[in-house]
């Protein structure tokens, strides 16, 4: 964990053409002969990510996420168009890592 690493967002018709409407389209680049999307995850925000995704392997020979489940990778898609930008996994993670969740209430507070 003492680099940056990148999600490959592969892309179908329907998310390329939702890429080119949100003015991101120069982001869209080729891996593996298909057309897909680089998104940053930055060395800060790999904690949290790995606890988010814990299944998710952060491979260092290739630099990329391996393992990312396709709901999150659909849910990191809107992020990157409500936001017109793919360096958004600080915002990805604030909606998606609820540390808290299903816990019940504190019911007292001294």
């Amino acid at each position: 964990m003492d680099r940056n690493h990148e999600i490959i967002l592969p892309l179908d018709d329907d998310r390329l053409q939702r890429l080119e409407q949100a003015g991101l389209s120069h982001h869209i680049s080729e891996v593996e002969g298909k057309k897909a999307l680089k998104v940053p995850l930055p060395q800060k925000n790999q904690r949290k990510f790995k606890k988010a995704f814990p299944k998710t392997v952060l491979n260092e020979q290739t630099g990329q996420v391996d393992n990312f489940p396709e709901d999150a990778a659909a849910m990191l898609l809107d992020t990157i168009i409500e936001h017109k930008t793919p360096e958004v996994m600080h915002l990805f993670l604030l909606k998606t890592y609820k540390p808290l969740a299903g816990r019940a209430p504190r019911q007292k507070v001294h």
